[in-house]
């Protein structure tokens, strides 16, 4: 055995110095139009650091939300007058226009003809339509409250619970009182380290008594979101708000069972059609949706925004590309003289061909190393303005820069490569710069 291994190590010894010789010309010769290979670089650089950056920003997203969507019970399901492909139809209005208003008593209907469903909790949101309420507190004023009218069954419904105080019960809907649940945003906005609980806050000018304080939920930016919850029980919402918030009544349903949720939905819709007098040939005037639909619609836009990024990236790796053939292309003219040289005192053609093919490859290998860095650095910079955004960079990815780049060096380093291996040695010698 080590009879052979010391043939084989003998045979590829000069195959190792031709590979050293290629590799020590091709960096010196990078070295020699250093000003030319960095702008030639810049293309393949924003190509690969925009792959980094998007996967890295997708991955943390496509877990935040995934991490968001599992807090909800799988049990459940939301009964809505339009689903997501209507907010994005553009005539979101119209929809509604033809779609008549939920009422209370389809909740009745659904506790009592729909044996798969557990728990029926109706919601009203106050900010659909009309203007965002004002929240204040002596004087502070909440940024981006959201007022919604519940009962007692949302909180299980959507996973919610409450860290300080109670929750609304069945008598502060039954009796309209002026109580209300805050969420973590409007508690530090309004009473930053005083106790909120038995404070009276005032919303568009009535007074509600702070009865509870929900859990502090991560979110991607700054803005609305369920840390922006002001919670008041149901009757009472539907005491104080505008008949163009009544309209936009919402439900959600929760079933005994996870596998029972297909069931609870068939028995939902079939109430729902029939109180709506809806005829077999008619399609829903109403909308349900579930979590795993919510985490289906997100991968169907990150996958959009994904696609349209790496379209923006391959322009970034072909104007690359078309740098490293140009700056090939003037490297062989330079080095005509030498590569006639080269051949007269034995240099084959695919000593040449493998030079500069070596060197393209190396200068788009090394643009590559350092969008792969640049995009990570981009993507920690992103998290650390976004902390609740956590960057996945994974490593198919870095190795998917790094793979592509060198691959572009080649592809576009072949023409000029096989050009240059092509030239006569005597034709060579002769030509004048």
């Amino acid at each position: 055995m080590s009879r052979y291994w010391f043939w084989f190590s003998i045979r590829m010894q000069p195959l190792k110095q031709e590979a050293r010789e290629t590799l020590n010309l091709a960096i010196s010769s990078i070295g020699q139009h250093k000003f030319q290979s960095a702008l030639t670089l810049l293309g393949i650089i924003i190509g690969v650091a925009t792959v980094i950056v998007v996967v890295s920003v997708i991955e943390g997203l496509n877990n935040t939300v995934a991490t968001a969507i599992q807090r909800l019970s799988p049990n459940i399901f939301i009964v809505a007058r339009a689903g997501f492909e209507d907010f994005g139809s553009g005539n979101f209005e119209e929809v509604l226009r033809k779609r008549p208003p939920f009422k209370p008593e389809d909740v009745l209907a659904i506790r009592q003809f729909c044996p798969s469903v557990k728990v029926v909790s109706p919601f009203h949101t106050s900010n659909l339509f009309s203007r965002p309420p004002i929240v204040s507190y002596g004087n502070e004023e909440a940024q981006n409250p959201i007022v919604r009218g519940v009962d007692p069954f949302y909180m299980d419904a959507t996973g919610h619970y409450v860290i300080e105080g109670r929750f609304i019960t069945d008598a502060d809907s039954l009796h309209r009182r002026e109580v209300c649940v805050l969420g973590s945003a409007i508690v530090d906005g309004l009473f930053h380290n005083i106790d909120p609980i038995g404070k009276q806050i005032r919303i568009d000018g009535r007074a509600f008594e702070v009865i509870g304080v929900l859990e502090h939920r991560e979110v991607l930016i700054e803005g609305p979101s369920e840390n922006q919850l002001v919670l008041i029980p149901f009757g009472t919402f539907t005491k104080y708000a505008n008949e163009r918030d009544l309209e936009f009544l919402q439900f959600i349903c929760s079933a005994y069972e996870p596998s029972q949720v297909d069931q609870a939905i068939e028995e939902v819709t079939n109430v729902l059609r029939r109180r709506r007098n809806l005829k077999a040939d008619e399609p829903d005037n109403f909308t349900t949706f579930t979590p795993d639909q919510f985490l289906q619609i997100w991968h169907q836009v990150s996958d959009g925004i994904f696609l349209v990024m790496i379209v923006i990236a391959s322009i970034g790796l072909i104007v690359g590309g078309i740098g490293v053939m140009n700056i090939m292309l003037v490297s062989v003219t330079e080095r005509t003289n030498e590569i006639g040289i080269r051949k007269t005192v034995g240099a084959r053609r695919r000593d040449i061909l493998g030079q500069f093919l070596v060197e393209a490859m190396i200068l788009t290998g090394f643009g590559g190393i350092v969008g792969i860095v640049s995009g990570i650095s981009i993507g920690l910079l992103i998290q650390f303005f976004f902390p609740s955004l956590k960057a996945g960079f994974s490593v198919w990815s870095i190795i998917s820069g790094l793979v592509v780049s060198v691959s572009v060096g080649l592809f576009f380093g072949i023409w000029p490569a096989n050009r240059a291996a092509r030239l006569d040695p005597i034709q060579a010698l002769r030509y004048e710069r």
